[in-house]
C-alpha cells in the first residue's frame, strides 16, 4: 500500500484538509458538516478547482466542465450554492469501513469534528498555504485532540494527543499524519477514484 494517502499532500499547493470518519458514508459525512442532502452534487476534483478559481465577474462559460446551456445542471449547481462563490467546497468519498472528505484551502471539518464523530470516531489533518499544520481526533461527539504536533524527546501521557501518533520531524507533518492513517487503519485512496465525481457540498 505504498503512498496510500500521502500523495494527497502534493495535490494542493494552497493547503488542504483531509478528514476520515469510521463507519459512515460520504453523504452522511457531508450532512454532519452542515450540508443539506438535496443540495449535494457529484463533482470531480478538477470541477471543484475551476469553481474555486472562478473570478467574481466570471461567466458560466468560463467553466470548462460545465455546458452552460444545460439548464438543468446550471439550476442544480445554483441551488446547491456552487455558482455563488462559496466559502468552502468539500468532496467526500468512501473506502472500506470509512468515509473521507477533502477540502482545498479551507478547514471546515475542524469546526465540525465533534459532529463528525457522533457514534464513531474521526481524524483530520490540516495544512495551510503558509505551511502551518494541525491534526485532530474525536470520538463519540467529543474532540479529544486538536493541536499542532511538535517533535518530542520525552513522553507526556497526560497531554491530549492523537492516540498512537508520534511526530519524529523526519518529514512534513501532514505527510507523517497521512502515513500514520495508512499504517494504523490500512487506508488507501486511489488517484483514479479521487479524480472521479464524488458527492460534493458547497458552504456559504
Amino acid at each position: 500500500m505504498a503512498n496510500g494517502l500521502r500523495w494527497i499532500s502534493t495535490a494542493y499547493d494552497m493547503g488542504y484538509t483531509f478528514t476520515l470518519c469510521e463507519g459512515i458514508g460520504p453523504h452522511d459525512l457531508l450532512v454532519r458538516m452542515g450540508a443539506e442532502p438535496h443540495r449535494l452534487q457529484d463533482l470531480s476534483d478538477d470541477a471543484v478547482a475551476e469553481l474555486q478559481m472562478r473570478p467574481e465577474v466570471g461567466h458560466l462559460n468560463d467553466l470548462d466542465f460545465l455546458d452552460w446551456e444545460d439548464e438543468s445542471l446550471v439550476s442544480r449547481l445554483t441551488e446547491g450554492g456552487f455558482l455563488s462563490h462559496p466559502e468552502a467546497i468539500v468532496r467526500a468519498g468512501a473506502v472500506p469501513g470509512w468515509a473521507y472528505a477533502v477540502e482545498s484551502i479551507t478547514s471546515r471539518a475542524s469546526a465540525h469534528l465533534a459532529a463528525l464523530s457522533q457514534g464513531t470516531r474521526a481524524y483530520t489533518v490540516f495544512r495551510s498555504v503558509n505551511g502551518e499544520h494541525e491534526v485532530g481526533y474525536a470520538v463519540d461527539g467529543q474532540v479529544l485532540a486538536y493541536y499542532e504536533p511538535v517533535v518530542r524527546h520525552t513522553a507526556e501521557p497526560d497531554e491530549r494527543r492523537v492516540p498512537g501518533f508520534e511526530y519524529s520531524g523526519e518529514e512534513p507533518l501532514d505527510v507523517a499524519f497521512l502515513r500514520f492513517l495508512e499504517i494504523e487503519h490500512g487506508i488507501h485512496v486511489s488517484w483514479e477514484n479521487f479524480q472521479a465525481p464524488l458527492p460534493t457540498a458547497a458552504f456559504a
